[in-house]
Parts: structure tokens; sequence; C-alpha cells
């Protein structure tokens, strides 16, 4: 699992070594699991972009209407987000949080699906946020639900 990066505004290469970077006006969160899954099982979870909450439990209720998302959080907020892109061959998805009770100034992420071969998958997110405080309540959560994926699908 790649660290999460703290509020200096540190980039972190896949090895997980970081250097402090000044000139970044956002926090960017890399998280990287392995998952016991297939890379064509984890894309149709990832690419199912209304379904999100079937992926994580963080996340109750979700449904999409065009390119928006809206999705209901365990502790009963709701985020609407914009769906910038599915690529499916790739296997990447990018969406922006556009309305939130988090306080965001910015938000862009990405979700990706690394096939490892083997009937193994990785699953890559990354988050640039603005305000840094966002960044420390969000990189925890997000972290833990990938976690929770690593227990379930080990």
């Amino acid at each position: 699992m790649l660290p999460i990066l703290d509020q200096e505004r540190r980039v972190s290469n896949r090895n997980g070594a970081c250097q402090k970077r000044k000139d970044l006006p956002v926090t960017t969160i890399y998280l990287e699991t392995s998952l016991n899954l297939s890379a064509d099982d984890l894309w149709n979870k990832v690419a199912d972009v209304g379904g999100i909450s079937s992926l994580l439990d963080v996340i109750m209720e979700s449904s999409c209407d065009g390119d928006t998302r809206t999705c209901v959080t365990a502790d009963g907020g709701t985020l609407k987000e914009t769906i910038l892109g599915v690529d499916h061959q790739n296997r990447r998805v990018a969406y922006t949080i556009t309305e939130s009770p988090f306080g965001l100034e910015f938000h862009a992420a990405s979700m990706q699906v690394i096939d490892q071969g083997h009937g193994k998958s990785a699953l890559r997110w990354i988050t640039d946020i603005k305000p840094d405080a966002a960044a420390d309540m969000m990189g925890p959560l997000f972290k833990g639900e990938l976690d929770k994926l690593a227990q379930k699908y080990r």
C-alpha cells in the first residue's frame, strides 16, 4: 500500500519514497492495494459508477443520472460527483466531487484497475484535494476502505 500524503504536499513514487513539493496547490493522496480478484471482475465493480456503494462500505447508496453521481455516506451526508470519464481500455474512472458537506475547495480523483496476472489485480486510487484539512480527514477514510477491500479479497 502506498502512503497517504500529508499536508506538507509530499509526492510519492511507486516505491513509497516521498519528497516535499512546495509548488503544488493541492494535497495528493496516492493509495494502492492488491486484491485476489481478477482485473476483469474488479473493473466490472469500478466501472459500474452508479453502483459504487457495492464496492465501498462508506457509501451506503449511490446512483447516476447522466454524468452526475449521487452518493449517500454512512453518516448520512450527500455527495454530488461528476463522472469525468470511464476508460474501459485503461480500466480507469475519473471523477470530481462537486457538492459535499466537507468544505472542499477542490477535488479530482481516479480509480484504476491494474491486472497483476494469475487472477489478481490492484486498485489504484489517486485523489487531489484542497484544503489540506480535507485530505487529513479523507485520506485515512480512503485507506480504510482499501484495507477493507484487501481483507475481503485476500
